[in-house]
Parts: C-alpha cells; sequence; structure tokens
C-alpha cells in the first residue's frame, strides 16, 4: 500500500498526487487496463483519503482547498499515471457537487437542490463515500432514453442507461432521468443491483476495461425525495453541458504530457529532436487552454475551446503513435505501455463527445501540417 504522509502540511496536492502516481498508480496501470483483474477498490480508497478526489473541497469540509489550476494540474498527473483509475474516481465529481446544492455554471434559478444533498454532502464532499454516474444518455439527441414519472412525494424511473463506471468500486450511483416539463430530474441511489435497477455484465472496452463499465436496465426503479439531488431546467443544463464539453481536459493534456516525457528519454536516432518538437507544442496548446479555462467565462469564445480540444486530441494521438514508432515492435507487448497509451489517447477522443467536439476533431485529424 501507499507509504504514510511524510509531512502533510508541507505536501501541496500535486506533490501528493504525483507520490501516489509512482507509489500506486503506475506500478499497477497495466493491471487496472485489463478486464480480468481490473482497478483495486483499495486504490480508489487510498486517493480519497490522501484527499484526492476533493481537490477543491474547502479544508474543513475534508477537502484540500486547491484553486482551479491546482484541481487541473491533479487530474493531469492521475490521468498520466493510470487512466483507468482515474476514469473511475473522476465520476466522483459530479455527485459531489450535486451534493453540495449546485450544478457549477448554472444560475440557481435552473436549479433546484433535493433532499438527497444534505443526507450525502459531507460523505461525499471527504469522499468517503464515492459515487458514479449514469448520465451520458442526456446528451445524445432523439427520445430519452431513463424517463422519470412523478409518483405520490416521489419518482418512478425506466428506461436504459448504456454507460456507468465504476460499478462494485463505488457505494452510490447518481442517475440522471428526462422528467416532466423538459427537466432532468438527478437521483442518488445504492449502488448494487436491486430487482427494479440491474447491471450487466462489464463491457468489453478496448481501452480502461477493468473500470467496471456497465449498462443499467432501470425498471420502475422508485425514488423517494430523500434520494434526489436536484432538477434542472433541460434547455439550461444542455446549453451548460455544450460548454463545458467544448473545453480540452486535464486529463487529455495529462496522458500526453506523459507520453512526451517517455518519449523524450528514449534513446533513440532521431526521437529527442522530434519529442522536442512535438513538447513545445503540447506547451502552446496546454497554455491556450489554461488561459481560456482559468480567465474567461465559460459560455465565451467556444469556437477557439472547440479547436483547441480537437488539437490537443489529434496531439495526443500523434504522439502516442510517434512513442509506438520509436519503441518499435517492442511497444506491442501488452505488458508495454505504449500500447495502452496508444489506446487511451483514442478513448480521449470520445470521452464525452458532441457533435461540434467530433467536426473540431475531425478538421484537427485531417489538417495537413507540412510547410
Amino acid at each position: 500500500m501507499i507509504a504514510p504522509l511524510r509531512n502533510p502540511a508541507a505536501e501541496g496536492p500535486v506533490d501528493r498526487a504525483r507520490r501516489l502516481a509512482v507509489e500506486l498508480l503506475e506500478p499497477h496501470a497495466a493491471e487496472a487496463d485489463d478486464p480480468a483483474r481490473g482497478v483495486r477498490r483499495e486504490h480508489t480508497r487510498a486517493l480519497a483519503a490522501a484527499g484526492l478526489l476533493s481537490v477543491r473541497i474547502p479544508e474543513a469540509e475534508g477537502g484540500l482547498g486547491a484553486d482551479a489550476l491546482g484541481d487541473v494540474e491533479v487530474t493531469e498527473v492521475l490521468a498520466g499515471a493510470c487512466a483507468a483509475t482515474w476514469f473511475v474516481v473522476n465520476q466522483h465529481r459530479t455527485p459531489q457537487m450535486l451534493a453540495r446544492g449546485a450544478v457549477t455554471g448554472l444560475d440557481p434559478a435552473h436549479f433546484t437542490a433535493g433532499d438527497a444533498g444534505p443526507a450525502h454532502r459531507a460523505a461525499l464532499s471527504s469522499a468517503d463515500e464515492q459515487a458514479g454516474l449514469a448520465i451520458a444518455h442526456l446528451r445524445p439527441p432523439g427520445p430519452p432514453a431513463v424517463r422519470a414519472k412523478p409518483e405520490g412525494a416521489g419518482w418512478r424511473l425506466h428506461g436504459r442507461a448504456d454507460w456507468c463506471t465504476g460499478w462494485g468500486l463505488v457505494d452510490h450511483v447518481m442517475i440522471a432521468a428526462a422528467a416532466p416539463g423538459d427537466r432532468y430530474l438527478f437521483t442518488l441511489v445504492p449502488a448494487h443491483d436491486t430487482a427494479a435497477l440491474r447491471s450487466g455484465q462489464p463491457l468489453p472496452l478496448a481501452v480502461m476495461g477493468g473500470t467496471r463499465t456497465v449498462a443499467l436496465e432501470i425498471d420502475g426503479l422508485a425514488v423517494g425525495p430523500d434520494a434526489v439531488l436536484g432538477l434542472a431546467d433541460g434547455p439550461a443544463y444542455r446549453e451548460l453541458d455544450a460548454a463545458r464539453t467544448a473545453n480540452p481536459t486535464a486529463a487529455t493534456t495529462g496522458l500526453l504530457r506523459r507520453v512526451l516525457r517517455a518519449l523524450s528519454e528514449l534513446d533513440r536516432p532521431g526521437v529527442a529532436e522530434l519529442a522536442a518538437t512535438l513538447a513545445e507544442r503540447a506547451d502552446h496548446l496546454r497554455a491556450e487552454a489554461l488561459a481560456l479555462l482559468l480567465e474567461v467565462p465559460a459560455r465565451e469564445r467556444i469556437p477557439e475551446r472547440l479547436a483547441l480540444r480537437g488539437e490537443l486530441g489529434a496531439l495526443t494521438v500523434r504522439a502516442a503513435n510517434a512513442l509506438v514508432a520509436a519503441r518499435s515492435g517492442g511497444a506491442m507487448l501488452r505488458t508495454s505501455p505504449e500500447q495502452r497509451w496508444a489506446r487511451e489517447a483514442s478513448f480521449h477522443l470520445v470521452q464525452a463527445q458532441t457533435a461540434p467536439v467530433r467536426a473540431a476533431q475531425l478538421a484537427a485529424l485531417g489538417r495537413d501540417d507540412r510547410r
């Protein structure tokens, strides 16, 4: 397991993440990617105990009290060290936020907090209890995949959520459903099978197969007021989601930086020059992305954000493939990180992908950079 904190007062969030990346995550990244073994529950709990699931939560509530840049850098470190473990714990962010009574970036007039928030706020804020998500079905166009009908003081849910990550590793799952009046209901229920909530077998994913990602069949799931995190107005939520997904993600830049470090350490002819060229481009794009994320209101300069997300995704794929080529045949061994990083780069193209994001990615991938 992990070593105790040497000096908690001196070890900041990013240093703590780097230490755990070396001691805990990187040595087990291949295992976490493997569906037969998978992400370890003790590892997600160790990250929670270190405060790394509560980076921006105030210290008085069990978090680390870091700023937005610190949060970005912690995510970069975790995602670069073990994408599977990062992806499982990343699910916790949204239920944690909703339990605190708000959707960041959404006007309070468009969100009504429910009774589940106060009951779970402390445990989710500190990550003593961890939660997963089943909300990706809100994004595609067409009829809602999960529906909520009022029933007395509560609700009854029906439908299918195709993506739920961390089943068997988390304590709760947040399920979103389309409610009458073009609203979205967010509920928090125990993450285990019942007659009305059934999980399928883990999906046969080509990357991060150990994340225990399943589909959920929801057949008349009764949800009382005490399990409701909140209700959001549909148009306002969709507009916010479009703005959020336009941003490049810290997980992508985390993988990119890890790949480029490995490339720079490889002693082969011409590799150092290539690594330096790619790193210069990566640093430039990352700086632009951070400036937009940290200094510009979320709904402004959306085309720039989309273009940067596309460029960073394409550069990550390019860098990962360059590392495979430089490493040669050894990169094809299942024990090598190079093949895993190349697969992870593809994952970052499809995570939280919308039609505008896809257009930006295809434009970046199709661009001819030759001079």
